[in-house]
């Protein structure tokens, strides 16, 4: 299994720093940053590192299609997704590397309620319980941005979800 660490981004680049200390406390191998569009390019140079920019905000689906493909293009085998926000601990990575290698999709799941706004914490608990009925499976956080992809998925399939709506169309979709 050869796999790529993907870190979509827009505007939370002041994280990136620690984010990638963090990272590279469990993790040494290939990083991708995808920056989507920040009022600030990210600049940073480390080695297993590349940066790709999209000129403007395209959307988190677009920029993990994007990454997919990158990744595809480079012989990978699967991705894992990580937001730049921090609210995702690198310490579960190696979970997401040692489950079998065959496994489609695996996703995280983030506490709610404790570091993220209620808004947000109701929406994606109702996401979830919407998903968990349409996909006949248990769905935990259906937005939650640290997941591991099986690149088989990316082949030969289309996507409509750009933004964030991409992580429940891709549930709908494939699991």
């Amino acid at each position: 299994m050869k796999t790529l660490l993907v870190i979509p981004c827009y505007n939370h680049s002041k994280y990136l720093p620690d984010l990638l200390k963090k990272i590279r406390k469990y993790y040494n191998d290939d990083i991708l940053i995808i920056d989507d569009g920040s009022s600030c390019s990210i600049k940073i140079k480390q080695s297993n590192l590349d940066i790709i920019r999209n000129d403007i905000n395209k959307g988190k689906g677009f920029s993990i299609i994007k990454a997919a493909k990158y990744a595809i293009d480079n012989k990978y085998s699967h991705i894992i997704t990580l937001d730049s926000d921090m609210q995702h601990d690198p310490k579960y990575i190696n979970d997401f590397l040692t489950i079998d290698k065959d496994t489609m999709l695996v996703y995280g799941r983030r506490t709610f309620f404790t570091n993220m706004p209620t808004h947000r914490s109701l929406s994606n608990y109702f996401t979830s319980l919407i998903l968990t009925c349409l996909c006949n499976k248990k769905i935990y956080d259906s937005q939650c941005g640290y997941r591991r992809y099986n690149l088989n998925l990316f082949i030969n399939s289309t996507f409509e979800e750009n933004g964030y709506q991409f992580e429940s169309e891709i549930l709908l979709k494939k699991i």
